[in-house]
């Protein structure tokens, strides 16, 4: 055996293997890309989700009621305390509000009863649907126009 025997790889092999991982890429990444809006519509909706289980426990704990207002056609919401802005916060890339309205907690815990529906890019809709007493739920309508 030769002492000095050299190890690594050729300047063939690495080409071979960036050009491997290069076209596994170009096939995975359209898949990727049909995969994200939804994505992101899953993330929008436990967003509003865990906001309105939060507010709902802040109103509660503060004794005072909290609002989540949404507008028609934005990518954003504005959470409110007894009607004073608190904050805005944005919704994902391509996810957007499809009504407006505004779901209200009340110190008892109660709420008024609304829905927030979202739809992403791709066309595809889900709902939060808040009851009057103060139960939280996501549904998926079978179509973007009517209720689940």
């Amino acid at each position: 055996m030769d002492s000095k025997s050299q190890h690594g790889y050729s300047l063939i092999e690495l080409v071979v293997a960036v050009a491997l991982a290069g076209i596994l890429a170009a096939i995975a990444l359209p898949g990727w890309n049909k995969l994200l809006p939804s994505y992101h519509l899953d993330s929008s909706i436990r967003q509003f989700q865990s906001e309105l289980h939060n507010i709902k426990m802040r109103a509660a704990v503060e004794n005072v009621g909290f609002q989540l207002v949404y507008t028609n056609g934005a990518a954003n919401y504005t959470i409110q305390r007894d009607s004073a802005v608190l904050v805005t916060k944005p919704l994902p890339a391509g996810v957007v509000v499809t009504n407006a309205g505004a779901i209200s907690f009340s110190p008892r815990g109660t709420a008024s009863a609304n829905r927030i529906r979202l739809r992403s890019s791709d066309g595809t809709c889900k709902q939060v649907v808040v009851s009057p007493t103060g139960r939280v739920r996501i549904c998926k309508p079978s179509d973007c126009s009517g209720d689940c």
